[in-house]
């Protein structure tokens, strides 16, 4: 279990992590970053922060890059505004997560846009009913 103390340096390193990148770097190949959450070891000597770029491949290779580069300035400046004894080792990891929801939200779509033009085409106009409630036998006696 997480103490008060943790989740708080946790949550302090994703603050910082985001302002420093947003405000104070100005690498051309940083694209549109978002850090997502912050993984502290529970002896607080490393911190896994996690990130996503709004773009293309490219982009996210690009960003990859940027974020490599300025892990050094980026811990410094962490380290100097966490005021704790050590400061975590930080590494930069990408997170699927934001582009695979993009993308099963999009197949979602897809799927409801096609499922919508296959009624049209049989001449229904709403999905199918079911023949009886859920969860009641038709051949139980009451």
């Amino acid at each position: 279990m997480a103490s008060v103390r943790h989740d708080r340096i946790q949550e302090l390193i994703k603050e910082l992590a985001s302002n420093i990148i947003l405000f104070r770097l100005k690498d051309p190949r940083m694209g549109f970053v978002t850090i997502t959450k912050v993984d502290l070891s529970p002896d607080m000597r490393l911190a896994k922060v996690y990130y996503s770029v709004l773009g293309t491949d490219k982009d996210v290779k690009l960003t990859e890059a940027a974020m490599r580069h300025a892990k050094g300035h980026v811990q410094r400046e962490v380290a100097k505004r966490l005021h704790v004894r050590f400061a975590p080792e930080i590494s930069f990891v990408f997170d699927e997560f934001p582009r695979k929801s993009i993308e099963l939200s999009k197949l979602i779509d897809k799927a409801l846009a096609e499922d919508e033009e296959r009624r049209k085409e049989t001449g229904r106009e709403e999905p199918a009913e079911p023949s009886a409630e859920p969860g009641k036998n038709e051949n139980a006696e009451e």
